[in-house]
C-alpha cells in the first residue's frame, strides 16, 4: 500500500514570479529529507491555483490599453514552468507532469502518485501542490511538496520552509491527506 513519507514540506510566499522560487525551494528541501534522493521519482505539480491566478493576470494585462503587452507575458500561463529551475538545479531526469483541473487538480495527482507507486510503476512518486490563498490579510501562495513511497507513514506535522507558517489557513489536498482526512481522488 503506497503512502506518505515521514516528511511533508510546505513554504509560503507572495504569488507571482516568486511563485518558482518557492516551488524550487520547497522541492529542495523535500528532497534534501530523503539519502539518497528518490531522483527516478516523476513528479506530479497540482497546479490549478497558479494557472487561474495567471490567467487572470494576463487577461488584465491585456484589458491594460496603457501598456504594451510583451510576448514573454503569456509564458506565466504555462505551469511546467515552475518546475524548471528545481529540475536544472537538482539535474532531474524523472518525468514531471503538471496538471491543471477544475475544482483543484491536489487530489488528481495524489491519486495519481498513489496508484502509481501501489502498482508498483514507479517506487516513489513526488506530489506538489501550489495553492493560492489569504495570509494575514495578504495574498500568498503555499507550495507543499510530499514524498509518495511504498509503505509510508503518515505524518502529523509539516516542516515549513517559511518561518511561522500558518498551512491550515489555506485548501492542500496534501495537508488534508498528510492530517488522515478524506480526499476526493485518492
Amino acid at each position: 500500500m503506497a503512502g506518505f513519507a515521514r516528511t511533508l514540506v510546505a513554504g509560503a510566499g507572495r504569488p507571482g514570479p516568486g511563485t518558482v522560487q518557492l516551488v524550487t525551494r520547497v522541492l529542495g528541501a523535500l528532497v534534501a529529507e530523503h539519502a539518497p534522493p528518490p531522483r527516478d521519482a516523476p513528479i506530479v505539480l497540482a497546479a490549478t491555483d497558479h494557472c487561474l491566478s495567471a490567467v487572470a493576470e494576463f487577461v488584465a494585462k491585456c484589458e491594460d490599453t496603457t501598456r504594451r503587452l510583451r510576448p514573454s507575458v503569456s509564458l506565466a500561463l504555462e505551469p511546467s514552468l515552475l518546475l524548471g529551475r528545481f529540475t536544472v538545479e537538482q539535474r532531474w531526469a524523472a518525468p514531471c507532469y503538471a496538471l491543471v483541473t477544475p475544482g483543484g487538480a491536489g487530489a488528481s495527482a495524489l491519486g495519481w502518485a498513489t496508484a502509481a507507486v501501489g502498482s508498483g510503476s514507479v517506487p516513489a512518486a513526488v506530489v506538489c501542490e501550489v495553492v493560492h490563498g489569504q495570509l494575514a490579510g495578504q495574498a500568498t501562495v503555499l507550495a507543499v511538496a510530499a514524498l509518495i513511497g511504498p509503505g509510508g507513514v503518515g505524518t502529523s506535522g509539516v516542516h515549513a520552509v517559511t518561518e511561522g507558517l500558518d498551512a491550515g489557513a489555506f485548501d492542500s489536498v496534501l495537508l488534508r491527506a498528510a492530517r488522515g482526512e478524506e480526499v476526493g481522488g485518492t
